[in-house]
């Protein structure tokens, strides 16, 4: 085997023993707690991982240094050759050679978000319905319209215009009929609102909630329960929400889809404690219809937690890892691969 950085036979030798024992090992933790994500999809990506730390040897103790360490990495890599076009997952997608965030995963690994790309695997079927607030360039607006298909819908919203080309640029390479997008914000109001644009080279950190210090502008703003009223969304499937600090304030917005058990699924960024605090009743009010899981984002190898019940909310927010918080409606009918149950 060939790798891009010279390494010894003893080095590549114990590289692979010790990624092979971390996956033995994560196959046992997932086989006793109660986990969303089988087995054998964790292994398929655990081994996914493997297979790209093996082009780079010397990366391999990153993963050990957490997920600075990893992000540190995958943007020098990508730095050195800032491709404009990735296909992964079998479609393909337009990146932005400026941004440090986002799109240096999808180029460098061939998805963001690990644990988020899993859970999509594992939730979405064939004509599920989706809906992917603050999708920046897309990679999960396109992942789940290759896993939906054409009896699938996905409705995908982004304000930011840069983002919004790629996504547009990217529906139409791919010819995918079954999503739409949205040039607008979601919040609690219907409206304009305030778009922060992000002050670093980090393109993911849009806001309308934090102001980084760099230009604003003025977007549409929605309720995502106007939103699906107006486009005949009965049901969701999966809602997933990465919006920079403005969770809650969609979650609100959505409060007759979520009260009337119409989403089954939701995966939504778990940071910015300070606004969840502000907003405990609306979360103590999401646990007492779902299940909740604290997932690691992006490294390998850590487990997902499960919410207890008596959990207090400023406890959920001692992880040193960035995390999403995944919630599964209880008692619903859990739809299988070939059908329905």
């Amino acid at each position: 085997m060939r790798f891009c950085f010279e390494a010894s036979v003893q080095e590549e030798t114990n590289i692979k023993y010790s990624l092979g024992r971390i996956v033995a090992n994560k196959s046992r933790m997932v086989a006793m707690r109660d986990t969303p994500i089988p087995i054998t999809l964790e292994i398929r990506y655990a081994s996914k991982t493997i297979t790209g730390l093996l082009r780079h040897p010397r990366a391999f103790a990153r993963v050990f240094g957490g997920a600075h360490s990893i992000d540190d990495f995958v943007q020098e890599t990508y730095a050195k050759n800032p491709i404009a076009l990735k296909r992964t997952h079998g479609f393909e997608i337009y990146l932005n050679p400026n941004d440090m965030g986002i799109s240096p995963s999808i180029a460098v690994l061939g998805w963001y978000e690990l644990r988020t790309t899993e859970l999509f695997v594992e939730i979405l079927r064939r004509g599920s319905t989706v809906v992917d607030v603050g999708a920046n360039v897309g990679f999960f607006t396109f992942l789940a319209a290759k896993i939906v298909g054409p009896k699938g819908r996905v409705v995908s919203f982004e304000p930011e215009p840069t983002s919004f080309s790629l996504l547009a640029r990217s529906l139409s390479r791919n010819n995918f009929s079954n999503v739409m997008l949205i040039p607008k914000s979601l919040s609690d109001i219907e409206g304009e609102r305030t778009l922060y644009l992000s002050a670093t080279d980090h393109k993911g950190m849009h806001s309308i909630v934090y102001d980084s210090g760099g230009p604003n502008i003025s977007v549409p703003s929605v309720k995502l329960d106007t939103e699906a009223a107006r486009l005949g969304l009965d049901h969701i499937d999966l809602l997933k929400i990465d919006a920079e600090g403005a969770e809650p304030e969609i979650l609100a917005g959505a409060v007759e889809l979520l009260s009337e058990r119409r989403v089954s699924n939701l995966i939504f960024e778990w940071e910015h404690a300070e606004n969840w605090l502000e907003n405990e009743r609306l979360v103590r009010r999401l646990f007492s219809t779902y299940d909740a899981f604290l997932v690691p984002r992006s490294l390998p190898f850590l487990p997902i937690k499960k919410v207890k019940d008596n959990l207090a909310l400023a406890d959920m927010f001692q992880n040193r890892f960035g995390t999403n918080l995944y919630l599964r409606l209880r008692n619903q009918k859990r739809m299988v691969r070939n059908g329905m149950e």
